[in-house]
């Protein structure tokens, strides 16, 4: 019997120790899997990866860590980030090694990026809670940059006073049949709102779509990506004012390019880059015509920009190529990343994306007046709710650029990402009245003794009015006062 229960114990460590190993084995293909979609920019397959992780160790601080960093990184999703992170933070070490399957801590700076998980999801208290956690770590000012830290916080308390002065904006989803079940983006449009191009994300690959509008009706997007020669590496950036020139930004591999295409009312041409003066050996990430044709505004890298991505104009030359590019300066350009140029219809007005300036979290939309000889007037964060803590990016505007379309996340889509016309309205003050405003509508009748005359005085709650009706026909002037 001594010998049996030896034999099974010894057979049960064995088959332990075996299993332990094949977890263990198991963990290490996960994580060097997950590591390298991380790498690449494939974020969705890297944290399913890093999931997998996560519940085959829970309390495994750096797998937390992991997962946390790789959902920021994802649009929409960053709000999973938080509780991964939040885990993360409860074991923590200075001599972190990121690559490491051994290593259980997460690294001091798993705070800063809690604090980034909560500020994009606009719980700032709780970001600034977390950048001071942060900082009063011991060793902080050694191995950290404060500079970064503190441009953060800074962030958060810049949030708070854009927020208090919200914008009077109404959102209108586009609907079926331009936004679908998928992710519907990048939109660009003719000034008269005619003409619609955009993205859509299919099963293999992104697809560029085009819509007409007729009887103020789009018609069923037809897909253009084969007619423009595209293999779902282009992304349209800007229609021109008659709708027959599209221009494009193509990435490939590390370098993108601004390419164009041109509408002979029925296709579509092989799309061809930009010359020299335009594309570089830089990163060349988006372009937009101004409403006349005459200049072209872009962004690049290059090494004439101010930090990052800069926004630079070409203009046209007598020949009709592209001249050479002039930096905006840094009335618009700051030494962070500037984005999505696009002039509003009527000419007067550039509005773009920025991570610099006045703004409340990662891109914000800000505007510029242009002067008469073609210097900026100061930039402006356009406001919440166009903008928020996270990243803002993609005004289309159209007229005077009180109205624009954009594409959103929100819980009321068709798809995960949809195509919005947005419209800013004036704030109207309530009209000076002595009149008390009473929550509900009701009716007061007077009756004369002899029953004869009956008078009806009516109360509106919706317009605030009083409406006074007779049997014979009397009128009669209504006041109101306050005692």
């Amino acid at each position: 019997m001594r010998r049996f229960i030896y034999i099974f114990g010894l057979f049960f460590l064995c088959y332990s120790s075996a299993y332990s190993q094949q977890e263990s084995d198991d963990a290490y293909k996960l994580f060097d899997d997950a590591e390298y979609f991380f790498s690449t920019g494939d974020y969705r397959e890297a944290v399913y990866l890093f999931v997998k992780l996560t519940k085959m160790q829970p309390d495994n601080a750096n797998f937390n860590f992991r997962t946390g960093m790789t959902y920021l990184n994802i649009p929409n999703q960053e709000i999973k980030a938080v509780p991964y992170l939040e885990k993360a933070v409860m074991n923590t070490t200075l001599k972190y090694k990121a690559k490491d399957l051994d290593e259980k801590k997460a690294p001091h700076h798993a705070w800063f990026y809690l604090g980034n998980a909560y500020r994009i999801n606009n719980d700032l208290e709780k970001a600034l809670d977390s950048y001071a956690r942060f900082k009063n770590i011991k060793d902080f000012e050694k191995k950290y940059n404060i500079r970064i830290v503190d441009t953060e916080i800074k962030v958060c308390e810049r949030a708070k006073i854009i927020k208090d002065s919200p914008l009077n904006l109404v959102k209108k989803n586009l609907g079926s049949p331009v936004n679908s079940g998928t992710s519907n983006y990048s939109p660009v449009l003719t000034n008269d709102e005619s003409v619609l191009v955009f993205m859509n994300s299919q099963k293999f690959y992104e697809a560029i779509m085009f819509s007409k509008k007729s009887g103020g009706e789009w018609s069923i997007p037809v897909n253009i990506t084969p007619q423009i020669g595209s293999d779902g590496d282009m992304r349209p950036t800007s229609l021109s004012s008659d709708g027959k020139q599209l221009f494009l930004v193509k990435k490939e591999n590390t370098n993108s390019d601004i390419y164009v295409s041109s509408f002979d009312g029925n296709l579509w041409s092989i799309a061809t880059p930009l010359n020299k003066n335009i594309n570089s050996r830089f990163n060349e990430t988006f372009a937009s015509l101004s409403p006349d044709g005459k200049n072209l505004y872009f962004t690049s890298n290059r090494s004439e920009s101010l930090g990052g991505l800069d926004i630079f104009v070409s203009k046209k030359q007598s020949v009709g190529d592209w001249g050479p590019a002039e930096n905006l300066g840094s009335v618009i350009n700051t030494d962070q990343d500037e984005e999505t140029p696009y002039v509003s219809g009527d000419g007067k007005t550039l509005f773009f994306s920025s991570k610099g300036h006045f703004n409340m979290g990662g891109f914000d939309v800000f505007y510029s007046q242009i002067t008469k000889n073609n210097q900026f007037d100061e930039t402006i964060n356009l406001g919440y709710p166009v903008n928020t803590t996270n990243d803002d990016i993609g005004y289309f505007p159209v007229k005077d650029g009180k109205t624009a379309y954009m594409s959103l996340f929100d819980i009321a889509n068709i798809g995960k990402q949809d195509i919005y016309k947005l419209e800013i309205l004036p704030f109207t003050a309530p009209k000076a009245s002595n009149t008390p405003k009473f929550e509900k509508s009701f009716t007061i009748t007077l009756s004369t003794a002899e029953k004869n005359e009956t008078i009806e005085l009516i109360y509106e709650s919706k317009a605030d009015t009083f409406k006074v009706k007779s049997t014979d026909g009397k009128s009669y002037k209504v006041s109101v006062h306050d005692k």
